[in-house]
């Protein structure tokens, strides 16, 4: 886990991790390694104050580390420790649900005995207010325009998918004497996507878990940020695009390099439409990549 400024969600999350796991703690131990990238709201003296079933491990940051760097200085600590089955990438605003643990050891069991071999396993998340699906796993429905579709759980069935979010999902130690840890190239987010879909094209069993694993707010703007980037100027867009602390861009290009090189010509000239054109791009994406992909992200789950 990395955490930065999100004390009170920091430590709602490892509230329900105490909770949840204590039913199966005669089977299954957790430790805990958190880097705080320099928070300033009282997060480390907080999660020090209080007592948890399971040891935590709080690392220092640089200030600079955000998502991706915080997660791979807490994962190579615990690899550096040794001796864990495998390591559960979550995120700080996740509260666990109580069926997660239970699903994540018959997961284990169910992917050694189809596979023969472990995996990893996504949880999914939904809204704790309306119950609406949030992140999770999902397949390429078209590799060539990136729709996608999630798998969503059906509350009785281990289903395969090809790529994850990375909010509360589990990576088998043996995925990642092969596969290794984030790229370290990612600047904020998009890494826990990489991982998955390349970890996937290796052979590693991808899974969704069959009931949700959480709650978790989808906190990301409802049109993508494209009416702020419409409002700015031409010179800003542009540095903003091609500027790696900035902008998601950056993450597409290198997302497009490691995972499907050969669209990386087409994505770098859509990144330049969009900037010199942004309304009459984005009118042409959502044209390309159709509405069914609102509909399966924004539809209701029961």
């Amino acid at each position: 886990m990395t955490v930065f400024n999100r004390k009170e969600k920091t430590l709602r999350c490892l509230d329900s991790l105490q909770s949840t796991i204590e039913p199966h703690s005669d089977d299954m131990c957790l430790k805990a390694f958190i880097t705080d990238d320099g928070s300033t709201d009282g997060t480390v003296d907080s999660i020090k104050a209080r007592k948890y079933a399971f040891p935590v491990i709080i690392l220092p940051g640089t200030g600079s580390l955000f998502w991706n760097g915080g997660m791979i200085n807490s994962w190579k600590a615990a690899i550096n420790e040794g001796g864990f089955d495998g390591y559960l990438w979550l995120n700080d605003d996740v509260v666990v649900l109580p069926p997660f643990w239970e699903d994540l050891k018959n997961a284990d069991s169910y992917c050694l005995t189809t596979f023969g071999k472990p995996g990893i396993y996504v949880g999914s998340t939904k809204d704790g207010k309306t119950g609406n699906f949030t992140y999770g796993g999902f397949v390429y429905v078209n590799k060539f325009t990136q729709l996608d579709s999630f798998i969503k759980p059906d509350g009785k069935s281990f289903q395969e998918c090809e790529a994850a979010h990375g909010n509360i999902t589990y990576v088998s130690s043996e995925v990642v004497e092969s596969q290794g840890v984030f790229c370290e190239k990612y600047f904020h987010g998009g890494s826990d996507h990489d991982y998955t879909y390349l970890a996937h094209k290796a052979g590693w069993p991808i899974l969704v878990l069959p009931r949700f694993s959480a709650v978790c707010e989808n906190d990301h703007s409802k049109d993508g940020g494209r009416s702020v980037f419409f409002s700015k100027p031409l010179k800003v867009r542009w540095a903003e695009t091609f500027t790696k602390g900035h902008s998601a861009m950056y993450n597409a290009l290198l997302f497009s390099k490691r995972c499907f090189p050969w669209r990386y010509p087409f994505v770098w000239l859509s990144i330049f439409a969009k900037v010199v054109f942004p309304r009459a791009y984005y009118r042409l994406y959502l044209l390309m990549r159709g509405a069914k992909q609102q509909t399966v992200r924004n539809e209701k789950t029961v």
